[in-house]
């Protein structure tokens, strides 16, 4: 069962995947990272590498995971099942559909997020990504979370799908990426 208590503390990815001027103000585009690096990852799709592995880095919560032997499909979902079945790393996260949808629509800010512009249109722009874990995992504070998958990418699509189902909106099946990581179960 995978633990997290101690999530952040070690990043287990090679360190020559990391984004040439990653965390400075000019990085290396996408596709100069995907070329340098697509051997070492073609066991995942490009928009999963590209949405977790090189958009957070080592920034991720889910950098402890081994990429070599990672298996990924994708799968369409109920929008529910996504709420219900995936948890965080902070285990079953409290969500607050009131707040996430005056923030993610723009009420509070002015300005709607791009993860509510892709949501409202039916579909998120990317597929979110989860890890299976048949047997829950331990969340940040020990707490064991009884939840088929957990949440790598795409918390603030979570949230704001969450707030959506709140106000009865009818949304069509998601993409997700679902990742198998036999090395971890």
């Amino acid at each position: 069962m995978i633990d997290l208590r101690e999530i952040g503390e070690e990043c287990v990815w090679p360190d020559n995947l990391q984004p040439e001027g990653y965390g400075e103000l000019c990085i290396e585009d996408f596709a100069g990272w995907w070329d340098r690096n697509y051997e070492f990852l073609k066991n995942l799709p490009e928009t999963c590498a590209e949405q977790w592995v090189y958009r957070h880095w080592q920034d991720s919560v889910a950098s402890f995971i081994p990429l070599e032997d990672l298996q990924c499909k994708e799968e369409l979902w109920p929008a529910m099942d996504f709420v219900t079945k995936v948890g965080t790393v902070r285990g079953n996260e409290a969500l607050n559909p009131t707040h996430d949808f005056e923030v993610f629509s723009g009420q509070k800010t002015g300005e709607k997020l791009l993860t509510a512009r892709a949501l409202d249109e039916g579909s998120w722009d990317y597929p979110v990504v989860v890890l299976e874990t048949p047997s829950g995992f331990i969340d940040c504070t020990g707490e064991h979370i009884d939840t088929p998958y957990f949440l790598i990418e795409g918390h603030k699509r979570r949230r704001y799908l969450n707030a959506l189902l709140h106000r009865g909106a009818s949304l069509s099946e998601q993409k997700v990426f679902v990742l198998h990581a036999p090395s971890l179960l």
